[in-house]
C-alpha cells in the first residue's frame, strides 16, 4: 500500500486532479475528508475539532481500511490546525505528497472570488444549463482575496519546506489531455502502480470565461496593476515553487 495527500489552497485545480487519478482502479482518492461539511452535524461535530487537530491516527486508519493499491485523499492548508506537522508526519511514515498550485495569482483570486459569490465551487453537477448570470466584484473584495491567496500560498510554503513532494501546476499540467497524462504518469511511478490514461467527465465550473461573466473585470485586474498588487504579486512569485 502506497498512501499520498494532494495539498494545496482552494481553486487550485485539485478537485480535476483528483478526479484523475480516481479514474485509475488500483487508486482510491478521497476528496475533502476535513472539508467543513462531513463535519457539522451531531457527534462529528466534537469529533471533527478533534480529528482536525490530530489527524495522523485518522489518516493512518483510512490508509489501512483501503482495498486498492494506493490510497489518497485531498487536503486544503487551511482545514487541518497544524498543516505543517502534519505534512512532516506523513511523509516521514512515507506518504507522497503532491502539491497542486496556480501560476496566475489573478486567476487564482478571481477564481476564488467568484466561487465565495455565487457558492459554485469543485464539486458539481455534470450537466449545467447555459450561464446566464453576469457578476460585479467589489473591488474591496478582491483585493482581500488576493492577500488571502498570498497567505496562503505561504502557509503551503511553510508546511512544504525540506518536504521532498511532486509539483503540479494547473496552468502547465491540467489544461491539456496530453499533460495530464504525463503528470499522472509521473504520480502513477511514484506510487509503484500500472501506467493508465486518465480521463474525467469533469466540467468546468462556468461555460463562459470570467472575462465575460464578471461585469468589471477590467476594473478589477487593473488591482494587479497597483503598487499593493504588484507587491503581492512579487511574494507570490517569490513563494512559487
Amino acid at each position: 500500500m502506497t498512501s499520498f495527500v494532494v495539498f494545496g489552497q482552494a481553486r487550485s485545480g485539485s478537485t480535476l486532479l483528483v478526479r484523475l487519478l480516481q479514474s485509475h482502479p488500483q487508486i482510491q482518492c478521497d476528496g475533502e475528508i476535513f472539508g467543513r461539511d462531513r463535519w457539522r452535524r451531531g457527534v462529528r461535530k466534537p469529533l471533527g475539532k478533534l480529528i482536525k487537530g490530530f489527524p495522523e491516527p485518522y489518516l493512518f486508519w483510512k490508509s489501512t481500511m483501503s482495498r486498492r493499491d494506493a490510497y489518497g485523499f485531498k487536503l486544503l492548508v487551511n482545514q487541518i490546525a497544524t498543516p505543517s506537522r502534519t505534512i512532516r508526519t506523513i511523509h516521514e511514515r512515507g506518504w507522497q505528497i503532491i502539491h497542486i498550485q496556480r501560476r496566475s495569482l489573478f486567476d487564482q483570486a478571481l477564481s476564488l472570488t467568484v466561487a465565495s459569490l455565487t457558492n459554485r465551487w469543485g464539486d458539481f453537477t455534470e450537466t449545467r444549463q447555459g450561464d446566464t448570470v453576469s457578476i460585479t466584484i467589489p473591488l474591496e473584495e478582491m483585493f482581500v482575496k488576493v492577500q488571502q491567496c498570498v497567505n496562503t500560498r505561504w502557509k503551503i510554503h511553510q508546511a512544504l519546506t525540506d518536504i521532498p513532494h511532486i509539483q503540479v501546476t494547473y496552468e502547465d499540467d491540467l489544461l491539456e489531455e496530453a499533460a495530464r497524462n504525463r503528470i499522472c504518469g509521473t504520480i502513477f511511478e511514484v506510487l509503484t502502480i500500472d501506467p493508465r490514461p486518465v480521463s474525467t467527465e469533469k466540467q468546468r465550473s462556468w461555460n463562459r470565461p470570467y472575462s465575460e461573466l464578471v461585469v468589471n473585470y477590467d476594473e478589477i485586474k487593473g488591482l494587479m496593476e497597483t503598487p499593493q498588487g504588484q507587491n503581492l504579486q512579487a511574494e507570490w512569485e517569490r513563494l512559487f515553487d
